[in-house]
């Protein structure tokens, strides 16, 4: 349920940050890789470029060109039979000489279009050439400019004080197709919108494509650049005052005259930018040429404009992304396996994205790869750390004397051990051994408290690990004493696997007898005393559980099984004289426990007794040895094969 909540936060994260332009910075980039890798066309562009470079400005020697200049240059166009002439080049004013002969050229020429340029807070306004003020021959050059600084809009009209203005690249296009029949109707189904053929092109909102509550001033469309990186053929100045162009070039098609020379500095960035931070821009004129090829593609090739979801259904998509990203976070718990299907999932995203861009929709990938791939990475770390704490706790249970078999299998199905963060309490049959040391109150009082304790521990490590070698596990430490249960918490449900915990239980009682041998051989050299070790060890029905409060809990077993256990260890314990005895190490089991292992060990009955506590007469018998000759240590794996 954590998981679920974490995804719906992310989500809404996600969306607020888009909601409020966030991550334009991102969708950008990737509105530009998507035209830059699907851009470019076999058909030539129906439009040519006239530009002036340093080269002519040097070769001429003069900026601004003079009123004769430009003249000249449209003479030369006009040979050459151009369906349209857009001079990008301002002439707000005379220079002569020449002024008298270009105002009767742009009179009579009612294919040219002029420039002007609207004002703004940061530059004043330019105005069109004075002779053509007041026609329909003016188009403004104004372009909208990214936060970025790249130019992804184009501008059709604005409306001012003065009315309605055409954009540049409208005018271009309308006097180019007026030679086809075609002139801007009112769109379909919203007539205020601008129709070129049977091509709607409806007005950018501001919350299309990579955008978010973008300024809409104007009527802007969104450019598609389909042309490619440099598609239109361009001519220097040089070579058409000097007539080195083939009349091809320039015949039937829309020609800009514009300028390319650095130190004018009318440069833009554009999607084909590879990087914004250089100096990798594109002349003005190269801009109005794309908003004016798409303007004609659309009217003449019916190039429909990209189509963009409602705002639900963007909202749906990234939903979508979030919510698969969840699901595969709590089905996927291994790094290794989720990374390939983070990296699978954004692959697919893209490959949609790009998919649907090449069908003319834009679909908005950013946000719903964030969506993926954050949910999946935040339910994973989240489900991670709650497993390493879930780890922790389970560990904290049986300390670090748990085999690894034993902990490896709780983990792997947690799910049917753990509630709550506790084991669950079961009811079942296992083994319980209980060892102890002879006499100890009187040993330990012949010693200083720091030897005591580090002799104790020695001891204590080395009985622990047998259990834990056997399969065991260590339940608990009181004073010199310890608790081990065989079959414990993995619930035992077959005969075979309940006689293999009772002859892991034994054997391992008799290799602490052997190794109490070794360690007082060693306590001898070491001027300790000798150690004497009692062990009682049931097999039976206990309940096995967690206990305690929830700051210090620990995994136990109670029962009958277990009170004989402990019972069977403390017989006749005073009776248990070192002097008479041959081994250093009792193991006294009960009648049910030798039913289990008695083709495994040598045992002889001791009698039948009635152990503190009880009322009815129990069966003890005492083990002397492994009827193998060898211990036999059956691992966790072996149980439950």
């Amino acid at each position: 349920m954590a998981g679920i909540f974490i995804s719906i936060a992310a989500i809404a994260v996600i969306l607020l940050v888009r909601g409020s332009g966030g991550l334009r910075l991102l969708e950008f980039p990737a509105y530009d890789t998507l035209v830059s890798t699907t851009a470019g066309s076999d058909e030539q562009p129906r439009i040519a470029l006239v530009t002036v470079t340093e080269e002519d400005i040097a070769r001429l020697g003069e900026w601004p060109l003079t009123d004769l200049t430009i003249n000249r240059i449209f003479g030369r166009l006009a040979a050459y039979g151009p369906r349209a002439i857009g001079l990008d080049i301002y002439r707000d004013r005379p220079i002569p000489p020449g002024t008298e002969a270009l105002e009767r050229t742009l009179l009579e020429n009612r294919r040219i279009i002029a420039v002007k340029k609207f004002g703004s807070l940061d530059s004043p306004g330019v105005g069109p050439p004075p002779v053509l003020e007041g026609s329909q021959r003016i188009g403004f050059t104004d372009v909208v400019v990214d936060p970025d600084g790249a130019v992804r809009r184009g501008l059709l009209f604005l409306d001012d004080d003065s009315g309605v203005s055409f954009g540049f690249a409208l005018r271009l296009a309308m006097v180019y197709l007026e030679d086809e029949g075609i002139t801007p109707q009112p769109g379909e189904p919203d007539p205020s919108s601008i129709r070129l053929g049977d091509i709607t092109l409806a007005p950018f909102d501001g919350n299309q494509g990579p955008y978010v509550a973008a300024d809409p001033g104007g009527y802007q469309i969104l450019l598609d650049y389909r042309d490619g990186a440099s598609p239109f053929r361009t001519v220097t100045l040089t070579d058409l005052l000097n007539g080195d162009v083939a009349p091809a070039v320039f015949r039937d098609r829309v020609v800009i005259i514009g300028v390319s020379a650095e130190s004018v500095k009318d440069v833009f960035f554009t999607p084909f930018s590879s990087d914004l931070r250089r100096n990798d821009t594109v002349p003005g004129e190269m801009v109005h040429a794309y908003i004016t090829s798409q303007l004609l593609r659309s009217a003449l090739d019916g190039d429909a404009p990209l189509q963009f979801m409602s705002q639900y259904l963007e909202i749906a998509w990234v939903v979508f992304w979030g919510a698969l990203g969840c699901l595969t976070g709590l089905a996927v718990h291994f790094f290794l396996r989720l990374f390939a299907l983070m990296f699978l999932g954004a692959a697919v995203i893209l490959a949609a994205t790009w998919g649907a861009y090449i069908g003319g929709w834009w679909l908005p990938a950013v946000p719903a790869g964030l969506s993926w791939l954050v949910t999946a990475g935040l339910v994973t770390i989240y489900l991670s750390g709650y497993e390493r704490m879930q780890r922790r706790e389970l560990m904290q249970l049986f300390s670090r004397h748990v085999s690894s078999d034993i902990a490896d299998e709780i983990w792997r199905h947690r799910d049917q051990y753990l509630e709550s963060g506790r084991l669950r309490s079961n009811r079942q049959t296992t083994t319980v051994m209980f060892t102890d040391i002879e006499h100890f109150t009187t040993v330990s009082e012949k010693l200083g408290p720091e030897v005591l304790m580090d002799w104790l521990n020695e001891y204590m490590e080395i009985m622990a690990n047998l259990v834990s070698r056997h399969g065991g596990v260590v339940d608990d430490y009181h004073g010199d004493a310890i608790k081990a249960d065989f079959g414990v918490p993995i619930m035992r449900t077959t005969d075979a696997e309940i006689r293999r915990d009772a002859a892991n239980a034994v054997h391992c009682a008799l290799e602490m007898a052997k190794a109490l041998e070794d360690y007082n051989r060693l306590c001898k050299a070491r001027g300790l005393p000798h150690l004497r070790m009692r062990v009682g060890i049931s097999t039976g029905e206990v309940i096995a559980g967690c206990l305690g409060s929830s700051s210090r809990m620990k995994y136990t077993t109670i029962g009958d099984t277990v009170n004989t256990a402990a019972r069977l260890e403390t017989l006749d314990k005073e009776s248990f004289d070192t002097d008479q005895e041959s081994s250093d190490c009792r193991i006294l089991i009960s009648e049910f426990t030798l039913g289990l292992v008695e083709d495994l060990i040598t045992a002889r009955p001791v009698g039948s007794v009635v152990l503190r506590g009880k009322t009815t007469p129990v069966q003890v018998y005492r083990v002397d040895g492994d009827e193998t000759q060898e211990n036999v240590v059956l691992k966790v794996s072996e149980v439950m094969a």
